[in-house]
């Protein structure tokens, strides 16, 4: 474990990261696999979004709302 400072001072360091090991801190836990129906909705929505953005391109040669439409989506993936 790399040595983490928090006041400067050895012991306390010490003595805080034994706490915050003894609290689970330092804990690694395995990544979670997602689930077949979450990774098929996740490709669906992805699917749809394609399609609709490929209809505004078609029809009116660009992104509809584009600046707007890139706002909401930065918003909503944070």
């Amino acid at each position: 474990m790399k040595q983490s400072v928090f006041t400067g001072v050895a012991c306390d360091d010490r003595r805080i990261a034994n706490e915050l090991q003894a609290m689970g801190y330092y804990d690694e836990y395995g990544s979670e696999k997602s689930s077949l129906m979450s990774t098929l909705l996740t490709a669906v929505s992805g699917f749809i979004t394609w399609m609709r953005w490929k209809g505004e391109v078609g029809v009116y040669g660009c992104r509809v709302g584009a600046d707007y439409a890139r706002y909401m989506e930065a918003k909503v993936n944070l």
